[in-house]
């Protein structure tokens, strides 16, 4: 499949009764809820300059650039030093556009909860990143249509060269460690090691399948994505998938708007030795969320499956675990193993 072909799709139910003979019913969980079932922001992500502070976690976060990671973008909680220890996250973008900030709404979110994100690709051109926008599959009922993309000026660049690739993930993760263990480095000691995440969208969840067998990786999230999507890509799609060794959760959207549908779908399956969570809406587009405010649910799944994986958070995991609210929610498709 082409990558243009990728770029264009890139991507209440509560039983009443008696007050008095019931609990109270379960969050409803969907793309207009949290997992608490609270009302998420609709509406279009303000374009921030990438020193401002953003994201709705506690450590509001930036987007910068590194000398010493030239091919990245870096997305950290802008105060450092309250953080704590941040996990890291290696990410791959759809299409592998060389652009690491073509998710920045979406990875700035993820890092405002205390998380290192490092994307793949130059800081390009911010008309490519994903967003404004809304996703018609979930905007509010008569709500307007978002408005069109600003015009893009001709005469610049509009991508850097090439394309990224499975090994700059890699680089993330070597980079991260030497950072947390250079003195000097604003990172120094910052940093939690024993805790990587690797995700990717459409292309970019190709290139985390294909580093998954990496000893340092704790967790995967696949958007959007699977192998078999792209054809013979990889070559050996039964060797990537025998190299996971780690709980990995697959999100997408239905057969009828995403591409990935039947990927994921057989990806899941096929994963018969670690912990697996895929779950997919009814609706839901290849762009997924990414672009809407803070994420939009794509958000939330992020950071609840990341709390969970990576720090330990129980509560995250109702999410996914056990009777889980995802689970619960009509528009969401579930299916999981080897998850209590």
């Amino acid at each position: 499949m082409h990558a243009t072909h990728l770029l264009a799709l890139f991507g209440l139910i509560a039983a009443s009764a008696p007050a008095a003979a019931q609990t109270p019913p379960a969050p409803v969980i969907g793309p207009d809820k949290d997992v608490d079932g609270r009302p998420l922001p609709f509406g279009r992500q303000e374009r921030l300059p990438p020193e401002t502070p953003a994201g709705s976690g506690p450590h509001k976060a930036v987007m910068t650039s590194m000398a010493s990671l030239p091919a990245h973008v870096v997305y950290h909680p802008a105060a450092l030093a309250s953080a704590g220890k941040l996990p890291v996250i290696a990410w791959g973008n759809g299409a592998c556009i060389n652009a690491g900030n073509r998710f920045r709404y979406f990875l700035t979110e993820i890092a405002s909860h205390g998380y290192l994100v490092l994307a793949n690709g130059v800081m390009a051109n911010p008309a490519l990143e994903v967003g404004p926008q809304e996703n018609p599959a979930v905007r509010p009922p008569g709500s307007p249509p978002p408005p069109p993309p600003p015009p893009r000026d001709p005469n610049a660049p509009q991508r850097a060269p090439g394309t990224t690739t499975p090994e700059q993930l890699i680089e993330s993760i070597d980079w991260a460690i030497a950072e947390n263990a250079r003195p000097g480095s604003p990172l120094f000691g910052r940093i939690d090691t024993s805790k990587i995440a690797v995700m990717g969208q459409s292309c970019g969840g190709v290139q985390s399948f294909k580093v998954a067998g990496d000893p340092r990786i704790t967790t995967l999230m696949i958007w959007n994505s699977g192998i078999g999507m792209i054809p013979n890509n990889p070559p050996n799609p039964a060797e990537a998938l025998a190299s996971i060794h780690t709980p990995i959760a697959l999100i997408h959207g239905d057969a009828k708007t995403d591409i990935a549908f039947y990927a994921g779908e057989a990806n899941a399956r096929a994963l018969t030795k670690v912990p697996v969570f895929q779950a997919w809406q009814d609706g839901m587009t290849h762009l997924g969320t990414y672009g809407q405010k803070d994420g939009g649910f794509y958000g939330r799944i992020a950071v609840s499956w990341l709390d969970w994986q990576l720090k330990g958070d129980k509560r995250a995991a109702r999410m996914f675990a056990g009777d889980c609210t995802l689970c619960r929610d009509p528009s969401w498709h579930v299916f999981k193993a080897r998850i209590d």
